[in-house]
């Protein structure tokens, strides 16, 4: 769309701003082209969640490992996740989406070979693809975009949810006059930034367990994400690490204290007083004793007599 054309509609200052301020969080990405429609939708699986490079790289291991599509359509869901590394973005979820989409569209078309469809005939038999598989709409729009500039806006109703919820189109509006109004508002390369940040946001809430749009600092902190694979986690700043530091060092000097008083008293046990040892009665004492009675016994019979 012209410059001019765009600064007439009304709704393109907005959209703008909305996807300007997605892209803050989950960086600028250069456009893909694509030549192959199963590329498209595989790429579109591997680069959500994940950084740009990292989507790219993987896509470009996928292809070099296996033949064709089919080749990898009758890979196990193990071997995929091989190919894309056991620390790649959610890789066995990715792997298991991967391996439906391939089984999906060999359901659908029988064959792994589907360039014959890129054209004007075979294109509404791509859109069908959503009506009797599990592939999602907005892909295979995205994916028309992509190949073709068929001028179409991607995007399902949890997103278009959420463009209304960020200020992009008045909330009036429905689903299908919303998405004719965005699809007249902007250029095919705006088209495709705002419905990536879209989907990207839509996918970081819902992983959370929230079923209703977000705002955009939603589980976030600060960094955009270009700038988190870039650069390593800040470290502290000095004062506060030499503030950290003297507090773990008292906290040390006290446990030492404790410690040490706790040894103390356990090598030095409390004195018991001293138990009276019983009294053992002598020879002596008892020979005193039997007199005495001898003697008692002989007064009493003198008395008697």
């Amino acid at each position: 769309m012209s410059k001019a054309g765009q600064s007439t509609n009304p709704l393109h200052a907005d959209l703008v701003k909305v996807c300007a301020a997605l892209e803050e969080r989950y960086g600028q990405r250069k456009p893909q082209k694509f030549t192959d429609f199963i590329e498209a939708l595989v790429a579109q699986i591997l680069e959500l969640g994940a950084s740009e490079k990292s989507s790219r790289d993987t896509l470009k291991r996928l292809r070099d490992e296996y033949v064709d599509w089919n080749d990898m359509r009758v890979a196990t869901v193990r071997e995929i996740e091989d190919v894309l590394g056991a620390k790649y973005y959610r890789s066995r979820e990715k792997a298991e989406d991967l391996k439906h989409l391939l089984g999906d569209l060999y359901t659908a078309f029988k064959r792994m070979d589907i360039h014959d469809l890129l054209n004007a005939e075979g294109i509404e038999t791509l859109r069908a693809l959503p009506d009797t598989t599990n592939i999602r709409k907005d892909m295979v729009e995205r994916a028309l975009l992509q190949l073709l500039d068929v001028k179409c806006f991607p995007c399902d109703e949890d997103q278009f949810r959420l463009l209304k919820h960020l200020g992009g189109v008045p909330k009036p509006l429905n689903f299908q006059v919303g998405i004719k109004k965005v699809e007249e508002a902007l250029d095919v390369e705006e088209i495709l930034c705002l419905s990536r940040v879209l989907r990207e946001h839509v996918h970081v809430y819902q992983s959370a367990g929230e079923e209703e749009p977000q705002d955009l600092d939603f589980n976030w902190d600060g960094a955009s994400a270009q700038e988190s694979d870039a650069k390593p986690p800040k470290k502290p700043a000095a004062k506060d690490s030499a503030k950290d530091k003297e507090g773990t060092r008292a906290t040390s000097k006290e446990t030492r204290t404790e410690k040490d008083k706790e040894t103390r008293s356990e090598k030095k046990p409390a004195k018991e007083a001293p138990k009276e040892a019983p009294k053992k009665e002598t020879g002596k004492e008892v020979k005193k004793d039997a007199g005495k009675d001898a003697k008692k016994e002989t007064s009493k019979e003198t008395k008697k007599r």
